[in-house]
């Protein structure tokens, strides 16, 4: 069997099948090699390639696409991490990249393949031993088989963890529970340098989590963000605690508008890491709950959250919002508990 007769002929097959509107994206990067000096890694990963675009549930990045945004972030093919697979894999488009080297010892040859969950960056490896006669096709299709079962199992995965993401986030409450007609407070704050904080993401995300629940809530006319009257040193401009007067004007203004319980909160984010052109953030939100009629603290909870993004801001709203949403079921229950 000549290897390269065989190549050629799969480049030129036509693939025809169609792709699904649900069909996974999916980027496969040529193999490197070490010491292997007769092509079969090459073809082996060709073989992947027209395999994956064969099947409808797959849908390839284009391989010039990727060999560009590689050229482009300065990423060789050799020695490509988890990490910079999962950052090219999310530039491109793709849920999963799947790259990996042919290592070649004496007579013995084996594919080190790797398929990178480009959301979450979580890893499945796969070696394949490739025996000496063995047809090269087969090895192809062999890889193919555990790639896709690879893929099959982290989407699984991220199905179970969508499903506990939804169960954290889904409230359920007696028949009779009484709902409070709620406000928010939740200024926030960054200790990245010149960071802005407009927008509050903690109120935005308990709103919307409040108003799928069928809570009523009310409007506060003052801005939830206030701003320093002098920088403090290392905190980027935002807002504090409210305390004496504005603290007490904000529950009479509560009060008058019909406010049951009002949130009061902070939250505190901060730019964690630079990985290639995607910033990662972390955040932690702290909320309290307080009977506007009697000024009682009811309950009160905090949780961290993390978040990436191309942008810094955006990532440091979206770690905001990751922590908000982790505490939001919990504290309800506790809050609805203590008004009965």
């Amino acid at each position: 069997m000549k290897i390269t007769h065989l190549l050629i002929t799969l480049c030129t097959i036509t693939i025809t099948a169609s792709v699904a509107s649900a069909a996974i994206a999916v980027a496969v990067n040529n193999a490197t090699f070490t010491n292997s000096a007769n092509g079969i890694g090459e073809f082996v990963f060709e073989v992947l390639q027209v395999e994956l675009s064969g099947k409808p549930e797959y849908e390839l990045v284009d391989r010039k696409r990727l060999q560009d945004m590689l050229h482009e972030q300065s990423i060789g093919a050799s020695g490509l991490t988890g990490e910079q697979a999962a950052k090219v894999g999310k530039l491109v488009g793709a849920k999963y990249y799947v790259f990996g080297e042919i290592l070649k010892t004496g007579d013995r040859t084996a594919l080190n393949c790797r398929v990178i969950q480009v959301e979450t960056g979580v890893l499945k490896p796969i070696l394949l031993p490739i025996a000496k006669d063995e047809d090269p096709m087969a090895a192809g299709q062999k890889l193919t088989a555990q790639v896709s079962e690879a893929i099959t199992k982290l989407e699984g995965r991220a199905a179970q963890e969508d499903a506990a993401t939804t169960a954290d986030t889904k409230l359920e409450l007696p028949a009779d529970a009484k709902r409070p007609t709620l406000a928010f407070r939740i200024p926030e704050t960054s200790v990245t340098p010149q960071a802005r904080t407009a927008d509050p993401a903690a109120e935005k995300a308990l709103e919307s989590f409040y108003l799928s629940n069928n809570f009523k809530l009310v409007q506060l006319s003052r801005p939830s963000q206030s701003v320093r009257s002098e920088p403090v040193p290392h905190l980027g401009s935002g807002a504090m605690h409210l305390e004496g007067k504005e603290h007490e004007d904000l529950l009479r203004e509560a009060r008058d508008k019909g406010v049951d319980v009002l949130i009061l909160g902070i939250a505190t984010s901060d730019r964690a890491t630079q990985i290639g052109n995607f910033v990662a953030a972390r955040a932690r939100v702290e909320i309290a709950a307080v009977r506007t009629k009697d000024s009682t603290i009811l309950t009160s909870a905090s949780a961290y959250g993390v978040g990436s993004d191309l942008s810094n801001f955006v990532a440091e709203k979206k770690a905001i919002e990751s922590a908000t949403k982790k505490l939001s079921v919990n504290f309800t229950k506790q809050l609805i508990e203590k008004m009965k």
